[in-house]
């Protein structure tokens, strides 16, 4: 019997066994030091050599051992996302959506999400214990609040942190957002540039920076057109917005005045759109409905085509642009030592039919 040729032989006991970047170096008669740099990313490792690592990686099967890297780095390759302990938030189609885009692109950049929950007075604390043990590289931060203590810790820290929202001091950090501003600034304009006198405004959890941001958009708007504040009924929704949509909307609609509504949500427009079709009013003929389309997947909103008018942006696509940003800090953290946040002002639309008159976008 012959033997094989001398590289085979080398690799005989490695098949039965996860492959090492001891066993790497062997195959490529190489250091160690260059396979793990190669394998790394680091500028001192030449192309040629580095495709040869890569290759020879994929076609031995390979797979990184996280805690030796971890040892090498100082880096765990994972994100922190720390949750309100809240039931109702997990099954909020808004935060599922959000999740749905976070998991996707932190598969696709090789990185695991920790994901936790805790009471608001000890939420810091595992900021802390997260920093302390250096256990996750970066973190995403979700609703922030004014002067949010939550940035005020990781600023402090300075460790990679994005923010889905943004407060006062968005030029501090990484942050992913729509215009809620500019949305419902142009929303209330559009209904009252239909000839609406009274509207009603249900909002989402004012509690919260991008709700309270929505509101104010809205009062300007009226302020800029010299209308009276009192032209909006302004209605809150409790976070997460669960069955929200119907009861206000039949609630407002107990004022025979209000032909428009404005929601701060697709999934509050569509409940409050059964409220009102049970009491008689016809979207697009004596009532007009507009909201913000968070782009929720488990929505069918072919039915409703043409009875909302909307501005929508993804809430998975918003998912996907944090993980990416926090990367990227966490990467040049990794080479500099520095971080320079940015931010994603994601781009909106606006669809469907008003009402009779209108003003319609493609």
């Amino acid at each position: 019997m012959t033997t094989g040729p001398n590289r085979s032989r080398k690799h005989a006991g490695a098949q039965n066994r996860n492959v090492t970047i001891k066993d790497l170096a062997a195959e490529l008669d190489v250091s160690i030091t260059t396979i793990s740099r190669a394998l790394n990313g680091y500028t001192d490792v030449g192309e040629k050599t580095r495709k040869k690592v890569i290759d020879a990686a994929r076609r031995l099967g390979y797979t990184p051992n996280r805690n030796a890297q971890r040892l090498v780095t100082r880096r765990s390759h994972s994100i922190a996302w720390v949750q309100a302990d809240d039931d109702n938030k997990f099954v909020d189609p808004h935060f599922v959506e959000v999740m749905a885009g976070v998991l996707r692109e932190a598969r696709i950049d090789h990185y695991d999400i920790v994901m936790t929950s805790e009471t608001p007075e000890r939420q810091l604390a595992t900021y802390e214990r997260y920093v302390r043990d250096g256990s996750v590289d970066g973190f995403i931060v979700d609703l922030p609040r004014p002067n949010d203590p939550r940035i005020n810790f990781l600023l402090e820290a300075e460790v990679p942190f994005v923010v889905h929202g943004r407060e006062e001091r968005q030029d501090q950090y990484g942050w992913v957002d729509v215009d809620n501003y500019g949305n419902f600034y142009n929303l209330t304009k559009l209904i009252l540039a239909n000839g609406h006198k009274r509207i009603a405004f249900i909002n989402g959890d004012e509690r919260f920076l991008y709700a309270t941001t929505r509101r104010q958009a809205v009062y300007d708007a009226l302020r800029d057109l010299g209308r009276p504040p009192e032209t909006v009924l302004y209605l809150e929704g409790t976070h997460p917005m669960v069955e929200a949509g119907f009861q206000l909307t039949d609630l407002a609609l107990a004022d025979p005045s209000i032909t428009a509504f404005l929601y701060s949500s697709i999934l509050l427009a569509t409940e409050g759109l059964t409220a009102v079709s049970r009491a008689g009013r016809i979207p697009g003929q004596d009532v007009m409905i507009a909201s913000m389309n968070d782009e929720l997947q488990y929505l069918n909103l072919a039915p409703v085509e043409g009875q909302i008018t909307y501005v929508r942006s993804s809430l998975r696509a918003a998912g996907r642009a944090l993980v990416a940003e926090v990367i990227r800090q966490c990467e040049r953290k990794k080479t500099s030592g520095t971080l320079i946040p940015s931010l994603f002002d994601l781009g909106t639309g606006v669809s469907g039919d008003a009402i009779a008159g209108s003003v319609h976008f493609a």
